[in-house]
C-alpha cells in the first residue's frame, strides 16, 4: 500500500507539477540569440519580447543564474516520471516490452545526466560568470575591477565556451546528447507500453511529441509546448489508465 501511495506521490510530481512549472518558466528562456546578438551581449542584459528570440521576456543574468537554478531539479524530477512511466512493465509482458522498458530508462538516465551538466555548464555556471564580470565591468578603482581590455577577452572566452562542439550551450555533443536521449527514452516507453498492452496508441503519440519537442529545444516556444504536452498526457493518463499504469 505504502508503495502505491509512493507511485501517485510521484506521478502527481514528477508528471504533473514539475512540468506545469517548467512550461510557465521556459516561457521566459530565450532562443536564438548565440549568434544575433551573441551570448554574452544577449544575457547581461534584461531584453524585451522579440520574434527571434521568443521568450516572454529576459530579466538578465541574475534572471539566467535564478531560472537554471529552478530547472536543473524540475528536469531531474521528470526523468524520475519517465522511469515512473514504464515500473509497471514486467516479464509478463514479454521481452520486446521489458526490453523497450529497459532501453527507455537508459535513454531516461543519459538524458538526466547530460541535461544536468548543460545546465550546471550553460545555465547556473554561466549565468553567475556573467553577473560576476557585468559588477567587476562597472565597478570603479580602487575596487577590484575589469578594464575594457579585460572584460573583451573574459566575453571573448564566455562566448567560445558556449559554442565549444564538447560543452556549448547549443549543438554540442553534451547537448545534443540529452535532447536525443529524451528522445529516445519517449520512443522506447512508448513502444513498451503499447507492446505491454497499458495504452493505446493516442497517448503514447502524445509523449512521443513531448519527446520530439524538447529535443528541438527546452527553451522557448518548444520547450513550453513540451511541458504542456506532458502535462496534458499526464492527467489524461491519470483519469483513464492510472490502474495500469500503477498497477
Amino acid at each position: 500500500m505504502l508503495n502505491e501511495k509512493l507511485k501517485v506521490a510521484f506521478w502527481w510530481l514528477c508528471l504533473i507539477i514539475a512540468p506545469l512549472i517548467l512550461a510557465v518558466i521556459e516561457l521566459f528562456h530565450p532562443a536564438g540569440f548565440t549568434n544575433d546578438p551573441g551570448m554574452f551581449q544577449y544575457l547581461s542584459t534584461p531584453e524585451a519580447h522579440t520574434h527571434e528570440h521568443r521568450a516572454l521576456y529576459y530579466f538578465g543574468p541574475e534572471w539566467w543564474f535564478t531560472l537554471h537554478m529552478i530547472q536543473t531539479p524540475l528536469v531531474c524530477l521528470v526523468a524520475v516520471g519517465m522511469w515512473l512511466l514504464v515500473s509497471s512493465v514486467n516479464d509478463d509482458h514479454g521481452p520486446i516490452a521489458v526490453v523497450t522498458a529497459w532501453f527507455s530508462r537508459t535513454a531516461t538516465f543519459v538524458f538526466m545526466i547530460y541535461y544536468t551538466v548543460l545546465d550546471a555548464i550553460g545555465g547556473i555556471g554561466l549565468g553567475k560568470t556573467i553577473e560576476i564580470t557585468n559588477n567587476f565591468a562597472n565597478a570603479q578603482a580602487p575596487a577590484p575591477h575589469l578594464t575594457e581590455t579585460q572584460l573583451d577577452g573574459v566575453e571573448l572566452v564566455l562566448n567560445t565556451t558556449w559554442v565549444d562542439p564538447w560543452v556549448g550551450g547549443v549543438g554540442s555533443f553534451i547537448s545534443e546528447t540529452g535532447s536525443w536521449a529524451i528522445l529516445l527514452a519517449t520512443v522506447f516507453a512508448a513502444i513498451a507500453l503499447y507492446t505491454a498492452k497499458k495504452l493505446p496508441i493516442p497517448p503514447l503519440i502524445l509523449l512521443v511529441a513531448f519527446g520530439y519537442q524538447l529535443q528541438v529545444s527546452h527553451a522557448s516556444y518548444h520547450g513550453p509546448i513540451a511541458f504542456t504536452l506532458l502535462l496534458v498526457n499526464a492527467i489524461w493518463m491519470w483519469v483513464s489508465y492510472r490502474k495500469n499504469l500503477l498497477g
